[in-house]
């Protein structure tokens, strides 16, 4: 295969893709039955959103905090952790993603997965902190698969 061949499907790759996305970009309608409700305001490009069976909401902001309603009717957050020093947040990176333990709140760890801003070859950030949530206290263990723990020290 040429390189002009090469470079050709790729101009048709990105046009291709430009078409599709502004296609699905124009198509925010909402389905019948349905009704668009904003439900939390205020955040800061949000990537993840996890509900906790006691019905608080967990979101992560790809900078690095991690926010906690009280419920879905709750309109001021508290912060659970604030991780911003140690993420890396540039273009594609930054804190991306973060899970209940499956039985949480009964087993209280929260994990988040985020881009270590530390140097190549460097020592990743370690850090550890608490929260006055509810008893709440993060506990990060390393690099950049981090865990937190209601029972921690």
């Amino acid at each position: 295969m040429s390189i002009s061949s090469c470079l050709g499907r790729a101009v048709a790759a990105v046009v291709f893709g430009v078409c599709v996305s502004a296609t699905i970009a124009g198509a925010a309608t909402v389905a019948p039955g349905f009704q668009e409700t904003v439900v939390f305001s205020g955040l800061t490009q949000p990537t993840v959103v996890r509900f906790a069976s006691d019905g608080r909401v967990f979101v992560a902001e790809k900078s690095g905090l991690i926010k906690v309603f009280d419920n879905l009717s709750d309109t001021t957050p508290t912060t659970f952790a604030d991780l911003r020093t140690n993420v890396h947040n540039f273009w594609d990176r930054g804190l991306l993603g973060m899970a209940l333990h499956p039985s949480f709140p009964q087993t209280p760890w929260v994990y988040v997965l985020y881009t270590a801003d530390t140097e190549i070859g460097g020592t990743p950030p370690i850090c550890k902190m608490g929260t006055s949530l509810s008893g709440l206290k993060p506990h990060f263990s390393r690099v950049s698969l981090k865990s937190m723990s209601v029972d921690e020290p």
